[in-house]
C-alpha cells in the first residue's frame, strides 16, 4: 500500500490472512472500526478546585461535520447563516480576528451581517479588542450601525474584557433559522489568510480545521455567547438576548456525542476582569475554567494505539508531560506543527525543545522499514514544507505557501477527536478565552464505514502526505510515511535543534510571564 516514492509500511498493514473455500461463494466483512463497549472513558467529568470548572454533560445525538481548511469552513457557515431570514431568528458571533471582506460562499461577511439586520434577524458579536488593528472595529460599526437603519437588532461589541495579558481566541458562529440551532467552533477566524496567500504572512493561506454541530451540543456552544454577553458591562445598555440559558436543548438528530470545554482565566486571582454585576472576575466563571485541558488530557490518558496531534505551538510542559506518561501504552506519536521560522511567538524555539526533548524526541533518528519496533520509532514529529520541496532542517522556504499550521486538534486511536481553539499552550489551557469539542463517534460494526475522528485523520493525512487513502487506512502502518517522509511528500522531519531563538529580536526579549501567562 505503498507509493512509488515513499517507504513502504510495516509487513503488518498489508498481510491479512482468512480461510476461503474454493467450492462456495466467500464473503468477508470486516468492520472498519469494531464498538468501543467502555466508551464513556473518553469523557471527562472531573471537578476542578472550584465548582465552575465543572466539565459540560457529554451529549449525545449530535451531527458534527469537520471541515479542512477556509474555504470549506466559510461555505458552510454562509449556507448556516443563509437560514436566518426574518424575526425570531439570530447569528451570534465570538471571534479573536474579523474582516468584513472574507465571502462565505457567495456573500462577504459585511452583506451578510446587513442582509440579515434588515430581514429583522437578531445579530449579536464579540470581537476582541485586538490591539493595533481596526478590522474588529469595523466589524462593529457594520454590525450595530446597520441596524439603526433596520428593522433588525444588531449589536457588537468590541471586547477587552480580559486579564490584563490576556485574549478572547474563541471561534464560535451560532444561528438559529429556519433549519433550527446550527453552531461552529475550530481554528477559523473571519480572515483571509485562511483562503489567500498574502506576502506579509509567510505560510498562508493557514492550514486549519474547524467543525459544524447540529443538535444538543449545539447549545452548550450557544451558552458560551450566552455567557459572555449577559456578563459583559456594555450589553446593559442593548437589548435581550433571544436566546437564553433556558432555552431546551435541540433534538437529538446524529450519531455523535459531544463534549464542550472551555477555556477562562481566573479573575478571582488575576486582575483584568470586570462583569456587569461589578465584581472583577467572570459571574459564570469566579475561578476560571480549564476544561479544554480537562477534555484533551483525558483523551490523551486513555490512548492505546496512537495519538496525533496538528497544532499551532508546543508549549504547555503540562501537555508534555501528559504525552510523557501515555508513551508506553500507545504505539505511535505522531505530530505536526507550523516551521518555527514562520512563527513570530517570542522564543518558539525554547518552548519547543524543551516540550520535544521532555519525550525524549530524536530528531536525527533514521527510521529503517525492517525495524519497525525500534523504540526511536515511536515519536514523528514534522512540519509542513510543502510537496516535492526538499526539506530545510533550519528554515521553510519563504515562497513556500499554505504550510503554516494553524488548527489546533487531537486524533486518538482513531476514535476520539478534540477540535477547537485552545492551542497547546498555556495560554490555550488557562489564560485566555477558548472553546474545544470532544467528539466519539460510536461504531455500528458496519463494514467499511468509518469513526468521525477516522475519516478525518485519513483525509487530513491523504492530504499532508500525498497518498491515497488506502495508503493512509491504517495508522501504525502508515507511521511509517511520518517517520521518514520524502520529498514527494508534503512533510518534513522536524529538528528542534536546528536553530535557536535570536537575542536581537524584540519579541524574543519579552518576558515569559507575558507570552505564554497562566491564568489559572
Amino acid at each position: 500500500m505503498g507509493t512509488e516514492n515513499s517507504p513502504t509500511p510495516p509487513s503488518g498493514l498489508h498481510n491479512r490472512k482468512a480461510g476461503l473455500s474454493m467450492n462456495a461463494l466467500n464473503t468477508l466483512e470486516v468492520p472498519c472500526d469494531p464498538q468501543d463497549p467502555n466508551f464513556s472513558r473518553w469523557f471527562d467529568s472531573s471537578i476542578g478546585p472550584h465548582q465552575s470548572s465543572v466539565t459540560r454533560p457529554m451529549r449525545t445525538g449530535n451531527q458534527v461535520t469537520s471541515f479542512i481548511g477556509g474555504a470549506a469552513t466559510y461555505a458552510a457557515m454562509g449556507a448556516a447563516m443563509a437560514t436566518a431570514t426574518g424575526p425570531g431568528h439570530y447569528i451570534y458571533m465570538l471571534n479573536w480576528w474579523v474582516d468584513l471582506t472574507v465571502t462565505l460562499g457567495s456573500s462577504t461577511l459585511s452583506d451578510i451581517i446587513t442582509k440579515a439586520c434588515a430581514a429583522g434577524v437578531q445579530v449579536r458579536a464579540l470581537f476582541w479588542d485586538q490591539p493595533g488593528t481596526q478590522n474588529n472595529a469595523e466589524a462593529y460599526f457594520i454590525c450595530s450601525r446597520s441596524a439603526q437603519k433596520t428593522p433588525g437588532d444588531g449589536y457588537a461589541i468590541v471586547d477587552n474584557n480580559t486579564l490584563y495579558v490576556g485574549s478572547h481566541h474563541q471561534k464560535i458562529l451560532v444561528v438559529n433559522g429556519s433549519s433550527g440551532l446550527i453552531a461552529f467552533c475550530g481554528g477559523v477566524d473571519f480572515n483571509p489568510d485562511r483562503i489567500s496567500y498574502l506576502p506579509l504572512e509567510p505560510g498562508s493561506p493557514l492550514h486549519d480545521v474547524h467543525c459544524r454541530i447540529v443538535g444538543p451540543a449545539a447549545w452548550d456552544l450557544l451558552q458560551i455567547f450566552v455567557d459572555r454577553w449577559n456578563d459583559h458591562p456594555t450589553s446593559a445598555n442593548v437589548s435581550a438576548l433571544r436566546a437564553t440559558s433556558n432555552d431546551p436543548l435541540p433534538a437529538a438528530n446524529g450519531d455523535q456525542y459531544v463534549q464542550i470545554g472551555r477555556t477562562f482565566p481566573n479573575g478571582s486571582k488575576f486582575a483584568g476582569i470586570s462583569s456587569r454585576n461589578g465584581k472583577s472576575y467572570y459571574s459564570f466563571a469566579q475561578y476560571g475554567e480549564q476544561t479544554c485541558e480537562a477534555i484533551i488530557f483525558k483523551a490523551i490518558a486513555q490512548a492505546q494505539q496512537f495519538i496525533y496531534v496538528q497544532d499551532q505551538y508546543l508549549q504547555s510542559m503540562d501537555a508534555s508531560n501528559a504525552l510523557k506518561a501515555a508513551l508506553p501504552n500507545i504505539k505511535k506519536l505522531i505530530i505536526l506543527i507550523p516551521h518555527p521560522s514562520l512563527s513570530d511567538h517570542p522564543n518558539i524555539w525554547r518552548f519547543e525543545k524543551a516540550f520535544l526533548d521532555n519525550l525524549g524526541y530524536d530528531p536525527t533518528f533514521k527510521y529503517d522499514p525492517n525495524n519497525p519496533n525500534d523504540p526511536k520509532a515511536k515519536i514523528a514529529v514534522c512540519y509542513l514544507k510543502g510537496a516535492g520541496l526538499a526539506p530545510n532542517p533550519k528554515l521553510v522556504p519563504p515562497a513556500t505557501q499554505g504550510t503554516y499550521v494553524h488548527s489546533k486538534m487531537w486524533i486518538i486511536d482513531d476514535k476520539f477527536a478534540v477540535i477547537g481553539s485552545a492551542n497547546c499552550n498555556n495560554r490555550g489551557y488557562t489564560n485566555d478565552s477558548e472553546v474545544v469539542a470532544g467528539i466519539y463517534d460510536q461504531s455500528k460494526n458496519t463494514p467499511c464505514t468509518l469513526h468521525f475522528a477516522h475519516d478525518l485523520r485519513n483525509q487530513l493525512w491523504s492530504l499532508h502526505l500525498g497518498l491515497s487513502l488506502n495508503d493512509v487506512f491504517d495508522p501504525i502502518g502508515a507511521a511509517a510515511h511520518w517517520l521518514a517522509p520524502t520529498v514527494a511528500s508534503g512533510v518534513g522531519r522536524f529538528n528542534q535543534n536546528a536553530d535557536t531563538d535570536s537575542s536581537w529580536a524584540p519579541r524574543n526579549q519579552i518576558a515569559d510571564n507575558t507570552s505564554e501567562p497562566i491564568g489559572n
